[in-house]
């Protein structure tokens, strides 16, 4: 036992501990962030495999945390084909890391940040139709990249901020579509054998972190302006996008 808690106390851990921190406080704050900033810097320390594990054990309970507020407020008629299309894309993207090269699931998830800083560099919205297709294709493209990469935020994101709602609602149905894949993921990532001991008890340690940057960033939700938080979503974006180009 002695050897297992101390073959776990190493400064990845703490570096990690730090990254998960960071996350937690953009997830807390923006709903959804916390991956995209988490799962490139943690790809360096850990196998993608086992990172999004790692994550996804925290992230689950940080999200439990702010699901009963977020059910009372998303736009569940608006936001329901695309939560059903993630059920069925999420698990299929983690099954297809299960068999890739980490090498290559590390290049994707960079070329995924760089593509979608673009796309919101560029200033491009999507102001297409909102009905049940459209949402279906942008809920295929988040769970299938979310669960493959674990940065499958940005679809979803983009498509939530094309509808002319509050940002408490717009916040509140991303929780609830980050909540959904973040769950799916780790069923999906157990039941392939890949959630051992280690990786539960890292999870659960690092989970600490993102739990505390979490109430971070909900506090600095209540008392920002609220346009400050489209704005914090974009940057989270094109930063990241930056970080990878140079990683």
């Amino acid at each position: 036992m002695i050897e297992f808690v101390s073959d776990l106390l190493t400064i990845e851990l703490l570096m990690a501990f730090g990254i998960c921190l960071l996350g937690g406080t953009m997830h807390g704050f923006t709903g959804w962030g916390g991956g995209i900033v988490m799962m490139p810097l943690m790809t360096l320390i850990y196998d993608p495999v086992e990172a999004l594990a790692i994550i996804a054990v925290g992230g689950l309970v940080l999200t439990a945390q702010m699901y009963p507020s977020a059910i009372r407020t998303a736009n569940w008629r608006g936001m329901r084909p695309l939560y059903l299309t993630l059920l069925i894309a999420t698990p299929l993207g983690s099954l297809v890391l299960l068999h890739l090269d980490p090498s290559i699931v590390r290049r994707f998830i960079g070329v995924v940040i760089i593509a979608a800083a673009l796309v919101l560099l560029s200033g491009w919205q999507y102001r297409g139709s909102r009905g049940p297709l459209s949402a279906s294709l942008f809920g295929t493209l988040a769970g299938f990249v979310n669960g493959l990469t674990g940065t499958g935020g940005p679809p979803l994101v983009i498509y939530v901020l094309a509808f002319p709602e509050s940002v408490k609602v717009q916040r509140a149905n991303i929780i609830i579509g980050a909540g959904i894949m973040i769950l799916l993921i780790l069923v999906t990532l157990t039941l392939g054998g890949e959630v051992s001991w280690k990786i539960l008890t890292l999870g659960v340690i690092l989970g600490a972190a993102q739990v505390g940057g979490g109430g971070i960033g909900l506090y600095l939700f209540r008392i920002a302006p609220q346009e400050f938080f489209r704005r914090v979503t974009l940057a989270a974006l094109i930063i990241l996008g930056a970080l990878t180009v140079f990683k």
